[in-house]
């Protein structure tokens, strides 16, 4: 075997997520900016580019094992759905303010444990707790707002997922970190809300 190239050390910061902005779900998007805009107290929004549902978080990945991660994602088939979004919380220990809902859809479920399977194989570490999923508003909040919205409700369709990578770029403000998206795998096509609930 010949010697490594420098690619084959080149580590990057990935993670699998669902994209907020499709097409199909700019209202829902729009309001949910609106709301992340409209958070009273102190902290760092989230920039609306950033905005995702997080299905995996896995670190610091080289280019062979993000080839082999890739290959075994190409056959996960998880049927497209939809995800109702409407419980708003302060995270004392993390610091943040995000957006979750009350039920986990199956096939939401089934696509972050395949996920979480294929990052194991892959020789990536995971964290054994289940999977909560929510879309990060706020950081570096020190103390919860008062008073906090009520009454939110967003419901997102997902037809895609995809693996995106951090990445740190210079802003205006400072040193930040962008999210870019490196591919996209489709979901089997449904029907918005016509699929089962866990």
């Amino acid at each position: 075997m010949g010697p490594l190239s420098m690619n084959d050390h080149k580590q990057e910061r990935l993670f699998f997520a669902l994209a907020l902005d499709s097409p199909g779900n700019q209202p829902a998007f729009h309001q949910l900016c609106q709301l992340a805009q409209a958070l009273p107290g102190e902290g760092r929004r989230v920039p609306d580019s950033n905005l995702h549902l997080t299905l995996a978080f896995l670190g610091l990945v080289d280019e062979q094992q993000k080839a082999h991660l890739m290959d075994l994602t190409s056959a996960i088939t998880v049927p497209s759905f939809t995800f109702h979004a409407s419980v708003l919380k302060y995270r004392k220990r993390n610091r943040m303010i995000w957006l979750g809902g009350n039920i986990i859809p199956a096939p939401l479920a089934q696509l972050a444990s395949d996920l979480k399977e294929a990052a194991i194989q892959t020789g990536l570490e995971q964290e054994e707790r289940s999977y909560k999923p929510h879309i990060t508003l706020k950081k570096q909040v020190r103390q919860r707002p008062d008073p906090m919205p009520e009454n939110v409700d967003f419901s997102f369709y997902f037809q895609h997922f995809g693996l995106y990578i951090s990445e740190q770029v210079n802003t205006a403000r400072g040193s930040g970190v962008r999210y870019r998206c490196l591919r996209q795998w489709p979901l089997t096509p449904t029907q918005p809300d016509n699929q089962d609930l866990e």
